[in-house]
């Protein structure tokens, strides 16, 4: 039984960075998404880059200032510059957001993330926004550049096409938690039914920009604890479980 455990958001925040680290080192998260249009990016980068895991980009298009001129993207920014966030872009009654201009912003974070690592990412894959054209564009552009794209939960053919299947979304309560143990126990049959699962989590720390800037926040800390927790290394132990990153399936 073979076990992808994903963490999304690096460079969001110094305290994203810092909790991701945290649960890397100490814990057993194995692939990272990396943000590269944030201003925290580069800290994030510089904590991760001697570890073992698989390195991708967590396109982005909802979080902070895009890397290219706001002028040639307008479906996808505020007046003041910055993307549109995620909740404005689920309230919109139709997907406003253009494909070209999408592709455009993709391509400059792609080109940031081979500028700070030196390499191409070691999977593909898009933050926050459910957007059919936001999609068509990130396929678009890992068609393009020979990119690994990875989309379990959302698309289930391309789960039976790689043989990894995805964790579905947790179920939040009112404080925006829930219980991870329970979680992964409810889940354990997607890892002994298919020849790899990946489960996602947004480990980190809280700091001031996070909590002004992300409806993930508690969960953040949670998350990092549980992936740290001695009941998460058992759990895996016990069930012979094999922990694998995203560059198994490239």
């Amino acid at each position: 039984m073979k076990l992808i455990m994903r963490a999304d958001d690096l460079g969001f925040s110094e305290g994203v960075n810092c909790g991701i680290y945290k649960a890397i080192k100490d814990g057993v998260i194995t692939s990272v998404g990396m943000m590269t249009n944030m201003e925290a990016t580069q800290h994030g980068y510089n904590l991760i880059k001697d570890c073992d895991i698989a390195l991708g980009l967590h396109a982005n298009i909802c979080a902070g200032k895009p890397l290219s001129q706001v002028e040639l993207i307008p479906s996808l920014v505020q007046e003041n510059g910055d993307f549109c966030t995620s909740k404005d872009i689920r309230q919109r009654k139709e997907d406003t957001i253009n494909v070209k201009e999408c592709e455009m912003e993709i391509e400059a974070q792609l080109q940031r993330f081979i500028e700070i690592t030196g390499k191409k990412p070691d999977y593909f894959e898009g933050h926050a926004v459910f957007s059919k054209n936001f999609f068509i564009a990130l396929k678009n552009v890992a068609k393009k550049h020979d990119l690994f794209f990875e989309n379990p939960i959302m698309d289930k053919e391309w789960e039976k096409q790689n043989g990894v299947v995805g964790f579905p979304f947790a179920s939040l309560d009112e404080k925006g938690l829930y219980d991870p143990k329970v979680f992964m126990n409810k889940h354990l049959d997607i890892v002994k039914d298919n020849p790899c699962a990946v489960a996602v989590f947004h480990p980190g720390y809280l700091d001031q920009y996070i909590l002004t800037h992300s409806s993930y926040t508690l969960i953040r800390t949670m998350e990092c604890e549980f992936l740290c927790s001695q009941w998460l290394k058992q759990w895996i132990q016990e069930n012979n479980i094999e922990l694998v990153d995203f560059r198994n399936y490239q």
